[in-house]
């Protein structure tokens, strides 16, 4: 009884402040965490009769929460986008721990709190990056696309980090715990995590959207709705109770297999009023639990935080946008629309509380943190432009000339057509890809090494090896050796695609090009190899450090290894291109299937203004000589000019001068087509 009694209250005070703050265009979710507060037991009169309800509430919310930010996932777009999104959400996450960690210790916060507050600040909201957009009316925006894009990927992130961190919680918060120990403990959590992972997405690709679509097809909206919430609920359930899993990866994973099935625009119609329900429960839950007294004392670290997460998204989203080619002012607004924290942080903060990680009130900060950084967040995007101009004009004219060269390099990498047709760029992402399997491979080689070390007759061997010279760790050096060993073909093609990758962004996008770049370009290209190698043996002696400590044994071992490599690398190159072949087949795109067709609204169509150059080579020609449409797909809607003003819907004999600005229309492949063929220079295309 008491349960229903809490849950009414709980829904009825979110609908009120949820008409108020709709009403005054306010975020939403500050507005559930402070229905939770108003109704909460630290304002003096508790409205929650059992404080247990509280934590049902939250289980419920975060898990149908989770189900819809799924079914918004889909494996298929992650993998067509690409780098575009996926590198700067990786970038993002890794520099913002980093971030985190050090504000943490300018706090004078320990290691592990730093370390916590780190993954806390980690992620970007989906749902608020989102609401904000669609207020503001930029949605369909390419920044926008991007900024949602690259939040999302950030939260499968996170639900990653989530999932080991709840199972390795009473590990980190235990005293005597050794690092071996935890270390071995997240290695099985992470060994459980992946077997998880690959097998419910395989399965559930296969058989789910297959059971969806049947369901859609045959029966009404009742049967499908429930169908949907089934699947969440079993697979929920499994990894938590079955495998020691959070909720929210069996949530989330739920959300992106029903997600694959071709009738995913109805499932989410349908189950859209549930999951908003539950959403709005859970941020009434994480009110509930916000104590007004502790966000006053921590008010100065709260506002500290929040304006150093803000400037950390801001210049780690930024740059990694222009890394991966976008236009200076769009990666800045992407910058500033990441400036919030996710409803991640939360669960974070609340494991690190329950499992004894911190004496420090991190669930409160977590949630003034979130509460700032969300009220904030939609004024700094309005005033982007403005800021944009600011600073504009306070970095020299060189960058923006390095920067516009950059985007033709990018460009051209996108353009220019390399082996068996492919870009160039397809190539060099398809290198990369290839070269995060063989880093990772080490990775997994040299853990099975380590946990077979663990086993104790193994590590009574090994002891006994350690016994037989003074102050040398035989047992360590024989492990290392041979996990290198083994390794050796692998390190030789890393090392091999590495060289690849360096090739085709320095060499392709300059083919039949005659300047006086050649040898600039050939030293930088040598020196990228030779960091290679280097980033490469470093890489390779962390993964050893935990069977030999000392740099004065590890540094001999592997150059020993090196020159053995050297001697063989012949034997690996046979290997290499048999293994590559396979792998290139199994990231193959093009025998994706198709989706369900889309609406207009749906389609990723952005505009794009360009200046032409003074020596662009297609001054003095004609649109219709230029045929821009049919070379590019793209389409000119507009050209200012001096001499002509201003002209929309130019005719194909408008000609075309230097000067001229040029508003192009179509798809982000077209787009980075159309600048590359007006901004080339030299000789007319």
């Amino acid at each position: 009884m008491n349960f229903f009694a809490d849950l009414s209250i709980v829904v009825a005070v979110a609908a009120v402040v949820g008409l108020v703050f709709s009403r005054w265009n306010l975020p939403l979710t500050v507005g559930y965490i402070l229905a939770g507060m108003i109704v909460g037991p630290h304002l003096g009169v508790s409205w929650i009769h059992d404080p247990g309800n509280i934590k049902m509430l939250s289980d419920l919310g975060v898990m149908f929460l989770m189900f819809s930010i799924g079914l918004g996932f889909s494996f298929r777009k992650v993998r067509q986008m690409g780098g575009t999104v996926v590198f700067p959400a990786v970038w993002d996450v890794a520099f913002m721990v980093i971030g985190g960690f050090c504000v943490g210790k300018m706090l004078g916060w320990g290691a592990l709190e730093s370390f916590l507050l780190g993954l806390i600040l980690c992620d970007s909201s989906t749902s608020i990056a989102a609401k904000t957009l669609e207020s503001l009316g930029w949605l369909g925006r390419r920044f926008a696309d991007n900024t949602f894009a690259i939040a999302l990927i950030e939260d499968v992130l996170a639900i990653l980090l989530i999932a080991v961190l709840n199972g390795v919680a009473g590990g980190l918060g235990g005293e005597g715990v050794g690092w071996g120990a935890l270390m071995l403990d997240i290695a099985k959590q992470l060994g459980v995590l992946a077997l998880f992972l690959i097998g419910v997405t395989v399965l559930g690709i296969l058989l789910a959207p297959k059971l969806m679509n049947y369901v859609t097809g045959r029966f009404g909206d009742e049967i499908v709705l429930m169908a949907a919430l089934g699947i969440c609920c079993g697979v929920s359930c499994f990894a938590q109770n079955g495998l020691g899993l959070s909720l929210v990866v069996g949530a989330f994973l739920a959300g992106a297999i029903i997600a694959e099935a071709r009738s995913r625009r109805r499932i989410e119609r349908v189950v859209r009023p549930v999951t908003d329900l539950f959403a709005a429960v859970f941020f009434v839950s994480v009110g509930l639990q916000v104590e007004p007294l502790a966000l006053w004392q921590n008010l100065g670290v709260i506002v500290f935080i929040t304006l150093a997460m803000i400037v950390l998204k801001l210049v780690n989203n930024t740059l990694a946008c222009l890394l991966v080619g976008e236009a200076p002012r769009d990666a800045f607004k992407v910058g500033l629309g990441m400036g919030q924290v996710a409803e991640f942080s939360f669960i974070i903060a609340g494991i690190a509380m329950a499992g004894g990680m911190s004496e420090r009130p991190l669930y409160q900060i977590a949630i003034g943190v979130a509460l700032l950084c969300t009220a904030t967040n939609p004024y700094l995007l309005r005033a982007s432009d403005r800021l944009y101009a600011l600073l504009g004009r306070a970095f020299p004219g060189r960058l923006h000339d390095l920067l516009h060269w950059y985007r033709r390099w990018i460009a051209a990498l996108a353009t220019r057509q390399g082996e068996g047709g492919q870009s160039a760029l397809a190539h060099l992402r398809g290198h990369v890809v290839i070269l995060g399997l063989q880093l990772a491979m080490l990775l997994i080689v040299f853990a099975v090494f380590y946990l077979v070390a663990t086993i104790p007759t193994v590590a009574n061997f090994l002891g006994g090896l350690d016994g037989l010279v003074p102050y040398l760790p035989l047992g360590g050096l024989a492990c290392a050796a041979a996990a290198l060993l083994l390794c050796a073909p692998a390190i030789w093609a890393a090392g091999h695609t590495w060289g690849e990758i360096v090739r085709h962004a320095a060499d392709e996008p300059f083919k039949g090009e005659v300047h006086g770049l050649n040898r600039v370009r050939s030293f930088i290209k040598t020196c990228l190899k030779l960091a290679g190698w280097m980033l490469l043996a470093i890489y390779v002696a962390v993964l050893c450090a935990g069977f030999v400590r000392s740099a004065w044994l590890l540094a001999p071992l592997i150059l020993a290894v090196g020159f053995y490599i050297v001697r063989f690398g012949g034997r690996f190159r046979e290997q290499y291109k048999t293994s590559h072949e396979i792998l290139k087949d199994a990231f193959d795109v093009s025998a994706l299937p198709p989706e369900e067709p889309v609406t207009l609204s749906a389609l990723a169509v952005h505009t794009e203004t360009v200046t032409l150059p003074r020596d662009a080579a297609v001054d003095g020609q004609t649109l219709g000589e230029i045929d821009l449409r049919k070379r590019t797909g793209a389409a000119v809607i507009s050209l200012s000019s001096r001499r002509l003003g201003t002209n929309v819907s130019p005719g194909r004999d408008t000609r075309l001068a230097a000067g001229d600005t040029l508003i192009l229309v179509g798809s982000d492949a077209e787009l980075e087509a159309a600048l590359a063929l007006l901004t080339q220079q030299g000789t007319r295309p």
